[in-house]
């Protein structure tokens, strides 16, 4: 359910996945924890339960939707934004910096709560699910998050380290971030805003590498690049290349001509992932890494535990 309510409202809906049956191959403690900030259902807590916005939802699937799309047309006085957000992915280390605006008259007092989460992982839990995506890899610092107080018309800017393990596979990796009251009110524990963004937007990747000879030499920009980028070439083979930008599965996608030593790329109708380039002038060639990304912004918070 969560799959169809995320690819039906994509840069809508920010997905968190806690799976939490220890012992289960996508386990992680610090979902667990959070599950059981809310409150017990019966006195009892049950896996496949949804936190959309920190309203409890139950296990009441059909009714999931239809909650998602109303609370979405919803204004919110906050709003989040990436402001020094990096990523080196040499040392698998970064740093979130988010700008959170309160743009209401009333004061709030939360916590930005960020997870790591990975797609596209394989695994087939007792309760028939093969493929999980926005999987909770990790809660940074913890699930308790960072606390923030903003008075009305108040920003403050949140800065929190984080380092993926070396199993996680960036390209599969997002950064969810969201605003959360620290205040539970029955059932609930109210999200203000959300944030979600693919990990490698905040990388530029640079993978070049001479595989013939020095007179060839390239470098791109922007990379990661949303809407297109620039091959600018130097050395004595730089006039004239031809460049190929293919899928990472050897399917060829785009070709192009230098003009001089130069050569802009404009993304067509291309998903967003990892590209390889190849750059070729007479005996001289070059190859790099292409990123191609969106970020957007997130209008709602999801959370749902799982029979992993």
């Amino acid at each position: 359910m969560l799959d169809t309510i995320s690819q039906n409202y994509p840069g809508q809906v920010a997905r968190v996945e806690w799976h939490c049956a220890n012992g289960y191959p996508l386990y992680n403690a610090e979902g667990l924890n959070k599950f059981f900030m809310y409150p017990s259902e019966g006195g009892s807590y049950y896996f496949g339960t949804l936190f959309a916005d920190g309203v409890t939802q139950y296990r009441n699937y059909p009714s999931w939707e239809a909650y998602v799309t109303n609370r979405m047309l919803v204004p919110s006085d906050v709003s989040l934004a990436h402001v020094g957000t990096t990523y080196d992915p040499v040392t698998r280390n970064g740093q979130v910096q988010v700008e959170c605006h309160n743009a209401g008259s009333d004061e709030i007092s939360a916590a930005l709560q960020f997870a790591i989460t990975e797609d596209s992982l394989n695994y087939t839990g007792p309760n028939g699910d093969s493929w999980h995506n926005g999987v909770c890899r990790d809660y940074v610092p913890d699930q308790n998050g960072t606390p923030v107080t903003l008075a009305a018309g108040a920003t403050d800017t949140v800065t929190v380290p984080y380092a993926l393990q070396p199993s996680w596979v960036e390209e599969r990796v997002k950064l969810v971030l969201y605003l959360q009251s620290t205040t539970l009110q029955g059932d609930t524990l109210a999200t203000y805003q959300g944030l979600s963004s693919d990990l490698l937007s905040f990388t530029g990747v640079e993978e070049s590498k001479l595989l013939a000879s020095r007179d060839l030499r390239v470098s791109v920009g922007p990379n990661p690049c949303r809407t297109g980028c620039e091959f600018i070439l130097s050395g004595a083979a730089a006039h004239g290349a031809r460049i190929t930008v293919y899928t990472s599965d050897g399917r060829l996608v785009s070709s192009l001509q230098a003009t001089g030593n130069r050569a802009a790329w404009r993304r067509s109708c291309m998903s967003r992932g990892i590209y390889l380039y190849r750059v070729k002038a007479g005996t001289a060639t070059a190859e790099g890494k292409l990123v191609v990304t969106v970020v957007s912004m997130n209008l709602m918070y999801s959370a749902s535990t799982s029979e992993s």
